[in-house]
């Protein structure tokens, strides 16, 4: 089979998208022999900053000249995005032999799509023995299959509401499911600036090293877009790390990676760290593009939380005020129908001078004539506009936007993986 066979087959297999537990996938991983003994691991959980942490994680050790695996959820465009080895995506023919071997293993137990997934990473990873693993967690963390690895250093990169019908439907019981990741005696780096009382709670009963943001290590602001991370060495003690420039990385998850990678306790070099800092960039987050056939600026993001949505409102904002007078923020959004959409919505109201709502050909997408219905009833200045496909609400976005203006995609992965494609990028 080839891999769009092989992942129309793995979807089959099991009756839910998810199904959260660690049985099923720990059982097929003994017989598999997967262990990443002599690897070090670190673990990335957290409801926003996740793909920032990562991708800045992957970045400064592969600069360092570490032999680096990288695992994340979803993809965009391909699934082979999700698996990395020395900062290149899984070839298919890797993934359809890990794959392959998983089948000729499982034997009958029924792995869900994102479990079958983990494991070909996990195998992938094993085969070419690296130095630094880097684990996404896809859902919450204590249940989550890449939990069935023990991690060096865990990172929480925030705590907030999302997922949950899984997770529960309070940050408490959130930072619960999140820490799950956490291992007795290895540090636990914390990007959320309000941890709920669970998490400190629970760090200090299980004897985990707790680094925490605005205490232990910190980010803060330095010049336009520049900024100074502060933090602790395994050897060092105290260190700061002055005139680093991203504006696009989530910047407490930025500080969350750089604080779990000198917890790593390896040798690391300022320049080194500065430069790469500067240039690392992420699909889908603040990913600014030009549309060149129809001379259109285009900007994605991948926000489909409130306050994923309130970040990318500030953002907005500021781009809206460095902009020639005249330049508007046109939208084209598309939403899962399990999110709370009216509080995504209202946190991006202020910066958002036109509404388009697109319908995404999936079942999970909400109708966009009810998103659009929603959005009415709860922003009194709203005027959105409902259309049938991505694409048709894309080019009217075009059709509308002049030279000044900025068009926005955002609510879900499916909606920029959606326009991406469209574009062809």
């Amino acid at each position: 089979m080839n891999l769009s066979d092989w992942l129309h087959y793995i979807e089959s297999l099991h009756p839910r998208e998810i199904e959260l537990g660690l049985d099923r996938v720990m059982e097929v991983a003994l017989k598999l022999q997967l262990n990443l003994s002599g690897t070090r691991v670190v673990t990335v959980a957290g409801t926003n900053g996740k793909g920032s942490c990562v991708a800045l994680l992957e970045g400064l050790l592969l600069a360092h000249g570490l032999r680096v695996g990288a695992y994340t959820s979803p993809h965009l465009r391909r699934f082979n995005e999700r698996v990395r080895v020395e900062g290149v995506d899984a070839s298919d023919q890797q993934l359809c032999d890990a794959f392959a071997r998983i089948e000729a293993t499982r034997g009958d137990t029924r792995l869900t799509y994102f479990e079958f997934g983990t494991l070909a990473a996990l195998l992938l990873f094993k085969q070419a023995g690296l130095d630094v693993v880097i684990l996404e967690v896809g859902l919450g963390g204590r249940l989550d299959a890449v939990n069935i690895v023990n991690c060096d250093v865990a990172v929480v990169t925030s705590i907030d509401l999302d997922h949950t019908a899984w997770l529960g439907e309070t940050r408490e019981q959130i930072a619960i499911e999140k820490i799950g990741i956490m291992r007795s005696g290895r540090p636990l780096v914390c990007a959320d600036r309000d941890p709920p009382e669970r998490l400190l709670i629970e760090t200090k009963s299980a004897a985990v090293p707790l680094y925490l943001i605005g205490r232990d290590f910190d980010a803060c602001a330095e010049g336009d877009d520049g900024w100074h991370w502060s933090g602790t060495t395994s050897e060092q003690g105290q260190l700061t790390l002055k005139r680093l420039e991203n504006p696009i990385l989530h910047r407490d998850a930025a500080a969350a990676a750089l604080q779990a990678l000198f917890l790593l306790g390896l040798a690391l070099r300022e320049e080194v760290l500065r430069e790469t800092i500067a240039v690392i960039r992420l699909a889908g987050r603040f990913d600014s593009r030009i549309d060149h056939v129809r001379s259109r600026h285009v900007l994605f993001d991948v926000a489909h939380n409130p306050a994923a949505a309130a970040l990318l409102a500030s953002r907005l904002l500021n781009l809206k005020a460095r902009k020639r007078e005249g330049g508007r923020l046109i939208l084209v959004l598309a939403m899962m129908a399990d999110k709370d959409v009216v509080s995504f919505a209202q946190a991006l109201a202020s910066a958002v001078d036109i509404w388009y709502i697109a319908q995404v050909d999936l079942d999970r997408c909400m109708p966009a004539q009810e998103l659009t219905t929603l959005i009415v009833e709860s922003i009194d200045s709203a005027r959105p506009v409902a259309f049938s496909s991505a694409a048709e609400a894309y080019l009217a976005a075009c059709g509308e936007a002049g030279p000044d203006d900025t068009i926005v995609v955002t609510g879900s992965f499916y909606i920029v993986s959606a326009i991406l494609g469209f574009l062809g990028i």
